[in-house]
């Protein structure tokens, strides 16, 4: 694995290109304990990428980046 990488982005940009991909679900339970000591739990079962549209534009963005930025590190072999 590098050790020191360096990765300088700009021009976040919408290209006016829409793909279709595969519709994936994955099933989720998250238990937690709030302040008050209560227990809770939520199940759940999340599409992708309809999960998406709950996120703003500025969320999308880092989202976007941050799996374009393992895509561009992984062909380049930086993580290999």
């Amino acid at each position: 694995m590098a050790r020191n990488v360096n990765v300088f982005t700009s021009g976040w940009r919408t290209t006016g290109v829409n793909r279709t991909v595969a519709q994936r679900a994955l099933d989720v339970i998250v238990d937690w304990i709030d302040n008050a000591g209560a227990s809770h739990t939520v199940t759940e079962t999340v599409k992708f990428p309809d999960c998406l549209a709950t996120f703003s534009a500025d969320e999308l963005k880092d989202i976007g980046q941050d799996i374009i930025l393992r895509e561009i590190r992984k062909r380049a072999g930086v993580d290999s």
